[in-house]
């Protein structure tokens, strides 16, 4: 599950990471196309409707996909403009993730985004010219504060006729920003704050618009929390893509679906902020409904078919207790395997094409306790053919995995929040023995021993490649255990962790 932070918050790692990926995006031609979504979209049909927020919601969840995907970090989270810790001097605006103010002429010239690295496009797609800001000269008002916020989710219903920016009362209108008269205009108010070009159509242009809306999402967020028997309006009787079950414009398919009704459970969809204001009760997971196949653990295998081209098969998993798993396919077809858990078909783990034998997929880790979800699939999209599928397990109830010296790696995940994994070794002769893990997770490894569970030696955070664990040192003769858990208490994602003598 994405965690979205508060952007003065973020370690110079989680900078570093967010910053690279929205660039890769950019390089990519990604980016830009997130920008003319927004920019030739109708208006009247993203801004100033019912629309506007889930409309937001969905496109904010698009482009963290695609953050995610460049990142490799499937917990990566757009992190939210906290407005009133967020004037100039906020941390947020400094070169290592947002760069500051314009000059004179308004041009960004430090940070990432800065004149020379960063070109904004018009709503043609064609480059512009450099990013631009111009703090605090549209408005004589401060950003909002924490008193305005608490106003703000105390307004009831969530819109009303005629549907727009006359309509009042309307939680959607004053936190778009068009019922001023009472309040900052909170929405409105950030894009004229920052200026420049944060103001066109074309605001995606800069980074801080996704900052800006993740904030706006997040109070609306907040105010379904609090307000849980106020529900989305209208129903019906709007314009045509304004209704709860209509398809919102200019919104492509995707994993989840396109209406408002799709994205008001923001839990339901993967998303979590990581601080509530004083008020707002924590929300309540939604239970996912069984989906899936049971595929029973140690049962053997079950044959199956791929019938339909492009057709995907759904098998669920219950783990009983942490252990090492494989869930491999054999036969005759190419397959793909992708792995979801726990507990949601959405929160993805890992993936594999041929690890097994022949053309086969095979996932082999240790997972917690919960309900897991194997999506099957044909490398090629136009195949059919037949397969057959299991899960076994590889490890006792009782004992700790043990690693090997000089083995290769061993996959493994942190897949439920808070998690632990304590992994045993044996040191055979005093030397230096280096302990690391791989992979797109962010880690964090502590080594106790010898023959002690409990005395620590050393903990390392991002000593081994990109956000991965490393610790080097001289063990004598004994029994060493090593706990990898994710840097972020919060999140979480698959890793492997090997043990050498060097």
């Amino acid at each position: 599950m994405a965690l979205r932070k508060d952007a003065n918050t973020l370690t110079s790692s989680e900078r570093r990471e967010l910053v690279n990926a929205i660039l890769q995006l950019k390089a990519d031609g990604i980016y830009d196309r997130f920008v003319l979504r927004h920019a030739n979209a109708n208006m009247m049909s993203i801004h100033r409707c019912p629309a506007f927020l889930p409309w937001h919601r969905r496109y904010l969840w698009d482009l963290e996909q695609e953050l995610q995907r460049v990142s490799g970090n499937p917990n990566l989270g757009i992190p939210y403009w906290n407005w009133p810790s967020g004037a100039e001097n906020a941390s947020m605006w400094n070169d290592d993730l947002l760069g500051g103010n314009g000059n004179t002429q308004g041009i960004v010239t430090s940070g990432p985004f800065r004149q020379g690295q960063w070109q904004v496009v018009n709503s043609s797609g064609v480059a512009s010219g450099p990013l631009r800001r111009q703090f605090g000269q549209g408005t004589s008002r401060n950003l909002p504060t924490v008193a305005e916020l608490e106003q703000l989710l105390q307004t009831t219903p969530f819109d009303s006729s005629p549907w727009n920016m006359r309509s009042e009362p309307s939680f959607r209108n004053r936190l778009e920003g068009w019922l001023s008269n009472s309040g900052p205009a909170y929405h409105n108010l950030g894009h004229v704050w920052v200026g420049g070009s944060m103001l066109p159509m074309t605001s995606p242009n800069d980074p801080v618009f996704f900052m800006h809306h993740c904030m706006v999402d997040k109070l609306w967020h907040e105010w379904q929390l609090r307000l849980p028997n106020q529900s989305y309006q209208p129903l019906s009787g709007a314009p045509f893509g304004q209704n709860q079950n209509d398809p919102m414009s200019n919104t492509p398919a995707a994993s989840i679906g396109r209406r408002p009704a799709d994205v008001l459970d923001s839990t339901a969809i993967g998303i979590e902020y990581d601080q509530l204001l004083p008020g707002t009760p924590n929300p309540t997971p939604t239970p996912e409904p069984l989906r899936g196949t049971p595929l029973t653990i140690d049962t053997g295998p079950i044959t199956a078919q791929i019938s339909r081209p492009g057709e995907h098969d759904l098998y669920r998993i219950v783990v009983p207790r942490f252990a090492e798993y494989v869930i491999e396919t054999s036969g005759n077809s190419d397959t793909f395997m992708t792995l979801f858990g726990p507990n949601s078909t959405l929160n993805e783990i890992t993936r594999n094409d041929d690890g097994g034998v022949n053309l086969n997929s095979k996932i082999t880790l240790n997972l917690s306790a919960g309900t897991y979800y194997a999506d099957i699939r044909l490398y090629s999209s136009a195949a059919i053919g037949e397969y057959a599928i299991s899960v076994t397990s590889a490890a006792e109830e009782t004992s700790t995995p043990q690693l090997t010296v000089d083995a290769p790696a061993t996959s493994a995940a942190i897949s439920v929040r808070n998690e632990s994994d304590i992994y045993r070794f044996n040191v055979t002769r005093r030397a230096y023995h280096t302990i690391e893990t791989t992979g797109p997770t962010d880690t964090y490894l502590s080594l106790f021993g010898p023959n002690d569970e409990t005395l620590l030696i050393q903990e390392d955070d991002d000593s081994g490649s990109v956000y991965n664990s490393r610790i080097r040192r001289i063990l004598s003769v004994g029994e060493y255990y090593a706990r990898v858990r994710h840097y972020s208490s919060a999140a979480t994602g698959s890793y492997a962790i090997s043990v050498s003598r060097r």
